[in-house]
């Protein structure tokens, strides 16, 4: 009999998984910025969709170009429970973490999948999604620094925010351009191509990248002439300021706890760009 797990308290509503970059320690200082919303929440660069959750608005549209995330998303807001007494039935040990991490690639039961795929996050190195160039997945088991895993209420209610809402998968331009309006907030929190040092970006196949920045700048003016209200987190540096001049942008500190020394974990400067 595997030991008991420790459960979250219910409470206000958390995003169910672990994201490398999450901005859940920055919200307090993120939410004071947010107006508001007179149409719909928008949010293209989902991860662990923690501002989503946080504002858990009426009418939105969450997507990401991470396939697995995306179904994992699709998946938990039709099968809540049914994927969670899946996900909390797997041993919390080393031994099992690896044999289920190389056996979710072939995994093909959608509800089996997306158990796996939470049970793995919830597991894994400091909720890192990173692939080998086999596309499988391969962060290793935590055997420190775990949080406990989320209640049955938290996930269900998180699946009833979920059900509310349009689920893409895509490319943050393509679904701005599909879907932002008049009257849309817009948050986009990408990963950091930063030149001066090292950060992770791996986030899906395709690592964001300086043209992937050039296509956010031109992005943001077309976001503006369409009458929507965007907000942009990104770290500050050279590369961000040139583009900040053009907005409205405030410094915030944030905690970054991806490195796996602790010599590297600290705050950070980041700025909130903004057309509001």
């Amino acid at each position: 009999m595997s030991p008991q797990i420790p459960i979250e308290p219910s409470g206000p509503l958390q995003p169910v998984l672990r994201w490398a970059g999450s901005k859940k320690r920055s919200l307090p200082q993120i939410t004071p910025y947010i107006p508001q919303i007179r149409r719909r929440y928008i949010e293209v660069f989902a991860g662990s969709a923690c501002l989503f959750f946080s504002l858990d608005p009426a009418h939105a549209v969450i997507s990401d170009n991470n396939t697995e995330l995306v179904s994992f998303y699709k998946t938990l807001s039709k099968h809540a429970t049914s994927v969670y007494q899946k996900f909390v039935s797997i041993p919390r040990d080393s031994d099992t973490y690896y044999r289920v991490r190389s056996e979710v690639a072939s995994e093909r039961d959608p509800i089996a999948r997306s158990a796996t795929f939470l049970y793995l996050n919830r597991n894994c190195f400091n909720g890192i999604f990173r692939t080998s160039a086999k596309g499988e997945f391969n962060v290793p088991f935590s055997s420190s620094r775990v949080p406990r895993y989320p209640s049955l209420d938290e996930v269900q209610r998180a699946a009833a925010a979920l059900r509310r809402v349009s689920i893409r998968c895509g490319d943050f331009e393509s679904v701005c351009r599909d879907e932002v309006a008049k009257g849309d907030l817009v948050y986009l929190d990408p990963p950091y191509y930063v030149t001066s040092r090292r950060v992770f970006r791996e986030y899906s196949s395709q690592p964001f990248s300086e043209v992937d920045l050039n296509r956010l700048t031109e992005l943001l003016v077309e976001i503006d002439s369409r009458g929507a209200l965007f907000l942009l987190s990104y770290p500050d540096c050279t590369l961000i300021r040139n583009l900040a001049k053009f907005w409205r942008t405030s410094r915030i500190r944030v905690m970054r706890s991806i490195s796996g020394k602790l010599s590297s974990r600290g705050y950070a400067r980041e700025l909130l760009i903004r057309n509001y």
